[in-house]
């Protein structure tokens, strides 16, 4: 006798550099075992300092939609909206990490680029401003120096001064990172010397590309 299809919603964390977001994945499981997505939604604007913490957060959505309703299991669609009403919106661009603690150069292999040109403007603005506006105020105070000599530095190399802006705003970003997401204080000998690096960008600290906890 053959098993009838059955549904899967996984919750899993998210990351892009900057934190964790929450994720949710819905698989149709058929009756020969195979497993086919139906969708995959996050949380953009949920985001969390560690990865087992926005998993957590995406189990317990899970859990609020079955609570508020519980006949909704075997409708992944209907379930999706809710979960969209919510906040959650369509992941249509990811890769799924091999393990809890891939990190996202590992992950990504050839297909990977560092946080900053016109891609990471538009997939964070508010956050792109912010971190330009930090690059600015050193430029304009001159402080620290390092990063008035690496703008120079960078124009003499044919960057543009927007580019160039964008490689220092990299290596701001890289540091706020190492504070926000990993607990770790700004550094600012780190900072200073990956600024000398430039054009060549530092590698990013240890993310998850993609974790999932099933829910059946």
């Amino acid at each position: 006798m053959s098993k009838e299809p059955r549904v899967e919603y996984l919750a899993g964390a998210g990351g892009d550099g900057y934190g964790f977001f929450p994720v949710i994945t819905c698989s149709i499981v058929t009756s020969q075992g195979k497993k086919r997505v139906r969708w995959v939604l996050y949380h953009p604007r949920e985001q969390y300092r560690g990865k087992e913490e926005a998993l957590a957060a995406a189990d317990a959505r899970i859990a609020l939609v079955f609570e508020d309703h519980q006949d909704i299991f075997n409708a992944p669609d209907l379930f999706a909206s809710h979960l969209k009403a919510r906040g959650f919106t369509d992941l249509k661009s990811y890769v799924t990490a091999k393990s809890f603690d891939e990190d996202r150069r590992s992950a990504l292999g050839a297909a990977y680029r560092p946080a900053d040109g016109d891609e990471a403007a538009a997939f964070d603005p508010d956050l792109h401003a912010r971190i330009m506006a930090i690059v600015d105020r050193q430029l304009a105070e001159d402080r620290p120096e390092e990063t008035r000599r690496t703008f120079e530095r960078l124009l003499g190399l044919g960057q543009s001064p927007e580019q160039a802006k964008r490689l220092i705003g990299y290596c701001v970003a890289h540091e706020l990172v190492q504070e926000t997401v990993l607990g770790k204080p700004f550094d600012d000998a780190t900072y200073t010397a990956n600024l000398k690096t430039l054009p060549d960008v530092p590698p990013p600290p240890p993310i998850l590309g993609f974790a999932v906890r099933p829910r059946r």
